[in-house]
């Protein structure tokens, strides 16, 4: 029988588990938030929230109200918070959301996208608070997006690349040598995914044996050169192109061309979705179960869309 607690009690255990002032994300998400974006955000935040950008929004810091129904997502996109307003219609009463994201994000076209002001505010009105774990998420050394991935496939982890926020986001882990066909084959199944996509893929003829993860967006140069310094011979992340639209992304796409064209590593997307499904689904799920807090995983319909 599921049970209850004050959702400030939910909070303080993630806030401990994953040590969120550690990881504290100084820049607030700045680079997909417009100004007057970030200040409705901010506004619905709680004294965590407004001093790492990871914890409660549409609740107080002290909030208790007892909450027994956990909403897990990736991205709080328009179509999943539609589904959980209508749930809270079925099955009303306090509830949280928590979710990786602040923002939703498409992988083709407009790339991120604020949650309008107008849902926010429905959400809090049908007693729905919303908790954020993205970089303390990423950098946790146990339950984390790239280590759900390496641990999915069954690779040994043996050490982390990729500075981000006071940790690393990147996992390398070890295996048998592995022919690339048959690992993306269960890349793509680990990832829930229908196919993967030419456009992130690329075979420079090595078996898999070490291989350097990022969940979600791995497209930066810089963690692309420390994966192949360290004897990567393959790079997995939910895209390792940038493949949505803004002038960054133009600018990255070209950069990258020629930075891949020069590497010996294999590379190979499962989704920015996708790749953080794993750990939701894998980890949070299992977790916030053995509290005795009734939990429902909401998919993206499509990972790449």
């Amino acid at each position: 029988m599921a049970q209850s607690y004050p959702l400030a009690e939910i909070a303080r255990r993630l806030d401990e588990l994953f040590d969120v002032p550690r990881f504290a994300e100084d820049d607030g998400w700045d680079f997909g938030l417009t100004g007057d974006e970030k200040a409705a955000l901010l506004a619905r935040a709680s004294a965590t929230f407004r001093a790492t950008f990871n914890g409660l929004l549409l609740a107080e810091d002290d909030d208790g109200r007892p909450v027994g129904r956990v909403y897990l997502m990736v991205f709080p996109t328009d179509e999943i918070l539609a589904e959980v307003l209508a749930e809270q219609v079925e099955h009303p009463g306090p509830a949280v959301i928590v979710t990786h994201h602040p923002l939703s994000m498409r992988m083709r076209g407009v790339g991120f996208r604020a949650i309008p002001p107008a849902t926010l505010d429905a959400l809090r009105a049908a007693e729905v608070a919303m908790y954020v774990i993205h970089s303390p998420l990423d950098c946790h050394l146990g339950i984390s997006t790239g280590g759900a991935l390496a641990d999915g496939l069954g690779l040994r982890r043996v050490g982390v690349f990729g500075p981000y926020y006071g940790g690393h986001s990147g996992v390398i882990g070890e295996q048998a040598p592995e022919p690339f066909d048959a690992f993306t084959e269960r890349v793509r199944r680990l990832c829930e995914l229908p196919a993967l996509l030419p456009s992130q893929t690329r075979f420079a003829g090595r078996p898999v044996e070490r291989v350097a993860i990022l969940a979600g967006g791995g497209d930066s140069i810089e963690d692309q050169v420390e994966a192949e310094a360290v004897g990567a011979d393959t790079y997995l992340a939910g895209q390792w192109w940038s493949p949505h639209d803004g002038d960054w992304a133009d600018e990255n796409r070209a950069l990258l061309t020629e930075h891949v064209a020069g590497s010996r590593m294999n590379y190979l997307g499962c989704s920015h979705d996708g790749s953080e499904l794993v750990v939701f689904r894998d980890r949070l799920a299992p977790l916030l179960e053995s509290w005795g807090l009734e939990t429902v995983l909401l998919r993206q319909e499509d990972h790449w869309r």
